[in-house]
């Protein structure tokens, strides 16, 4: 079992734990406890949309919100058809504001998804190294959109009636035992309602003991040129970026 004490150093994994008997240690039966109380905590957690709204006017990056259908986080674990509609007054207020905005590159969401406490730890870094980098590259964006009990499908509604090119979308992640602030990205390009999720593209794991914020952003301009090159996203985009085929290990 010394093998994988030393193994335990490069994953946080569950492996190696002490045992008492023919059970585990106290210790680990506490830590585990702990780590699902914390997974619990961040899906339940609400969108603390006033502390990043402050954040992003610090950077000059007015936000737009937008809620979906459902009414309370209850509503939105419940009813996921419900999340990935837009609720009838923000349907009415993105509409208004999609007439006086020009169609752009890429329309940039950041959504609670079943982490909000992930958004708020990474998500401005991320949104920060992304803007930057989109500057550079010269391609236009939309408003930014914070949206509120959100599913990945709801940028495809926002980007359509925008008529953007592409959608980005910034996501929580399911909190694991190992990784309760995690983040996604889902990059669709011609987004549109009925799209599926074959022809999105997701990075995945963007949290401290993963892919930083930084390198998402990077990784998600990178399918973004890309994209919007080949003109389509999804599984049909076969692309590489620093040796790994992001259509094999990045799709979902």
């Amino acid at each position: 079992m010394d093998f994988l004490k030393d193994l335990k150093q490069f994953t946080h994994a569950r492996i190696a734990l002490r045992r008492a008997g023919h059970s585990l240690s106290t210790q680990e039966v506490l830590s585990f406890k702990l780590a699902h109380s914390k997974a619990k905590d961040n899906v339940w957690k609400d969108l603390d949309s006033e502390a990043l709204r402050a954040a992003f006017e610090s950077f000059s990056y007015p936000l737009v919100d937008v809620q979906s259908r459902c009414q309370t986080k209850q509503e939105y674990l419940l009813r996921p058809d419900k999340g990935r509609e837009l609720s009838p007054e923000s349907f009415s207020k993105w509409e208004k504001l999609a007439q006086k905005t020009l169609p752009p590159d890429c329309l940039l969401v950041l959504a609670d998804g079943l982490s909000a406490s992930a958004l708020k730890t990474h998500g401005i870094s991320f949104t920060q190294a992304f803007f930057e980098g989109a500057k550079k590259r010269g391609f236009s964006l939309g408003p930014l959109v914070l949206a509120r009990y959100s599913r990945v499908a709801l940028g495809d509604v926002l980007g359509e009636t925008l008529k953007a090119r592409s959608v980005l979308m910034l996501i929580g992640e399911r909190p694991g035992l190992a990784s309760p602030e995690s983040l996604s990205v889902y990059f669709t390009y011609a987004p549109a309602a009925s799209k599926t999720d074959a022809e999105r593209n997701c990075i995945s794991n963007i949290q401290e003991r993963g892919l930083t914020p930084k390198a998402a952003a990077e990784m998600a301009l990178f399918l973004m040129e890309q994209s919007l090159k080949k003109q389509l996203s999804g599984v049909r985009l076969k692309v590489e970026y620093g040796g790994m085929a992001l259509n094999s290990i990045q799709v979902k």
